[in-house]
């Protein structure tokens, strides 16, 4: 009896040994053709310039390409004089037209950052509506295509009496079924946009 049991345990384990290598196989396999579908070697960075004080910064793609992702640096960032960080990031989203990336701060410095590709690789750009107060903005992709990534950018923002931050963005990401992007400010006005693809 404990023989059997013994041989059928071993059996069990050469399966599942079996399994895992042939799971490894197709996880591997999958990964290399997703790398090789990937335009990764024709990606290109294009560092944008530092903005002026509460001024935008924007990184253009070279012509015949498009933004596939993007985001920020903050060079400099407005503290109260406790040293408490006052001062919001406004936008860090794809361009309107798909031709670059912009980010902004409330009264800051920031530097924007895009990732482009060839043109006929990149997502399409789905800007959505402007939110009321408080409320979402949801930035639906067309019909075949799915989020592949997203931003926004604040219409409004509150500020008190010092000019201090009295906003934040307490939503930036995917809608939960992967057709969209959406976004929301605590307290003010926001437009989502959607990258597509």
């Amino acid at each position: 009896m404990q023989k059997h049991r013994l041989a059928a345990c071993l059996a069990a384990a050469g399966l599942v040994g079996t399994s895992a290598v042939a799971v490894g196989v197709l996880s591997t396999t999958s990964a290399q053709a997703t790398a090789a579908a990937a335009p990764v070697s024709r990606a290109r960075t294009v560092v944008g310039p530092t903005s002026e004080s509460g001024e935008p910064s924007v990184a253009h793609c070279p012509a015949g390409m498009r933004v596939l992702n993007g985001g920020y640096n903050a060079v400099s960032f407005s503290q109260s004089n406790g040293g408490e960080p006052y001062d919001g990031v406004q936008a860090n989203a794809p361009l309107a037209d798909g031709t670059g990336w912009f980010a902004d701060l409330m009264t800051g410095r920031i530097q924007a950052r895009a990732v482009c590709v060839p043109q006929a690789e990149a997502p399409r750009v789905v800007v959505g509506p402007t939110s009321a107060e408080h409320s979402d903005s949801d930035a639906y992709c067309p019909d075949g295509t799915d989020v592949i990534g997203g931003g926004y950018s604040a219409q409004s923002w509150y500020k008190n009496g010092w000019g201090e931050s009295q906003d934040e963005v307490t939503a930036n990401a995917p809608i939960a079924s992967g057709k969209g992007w959406y976004a929301r400010l605590f307290a003010g006005k926001v437009q989502a946009r959607a990258l597509c693809g």
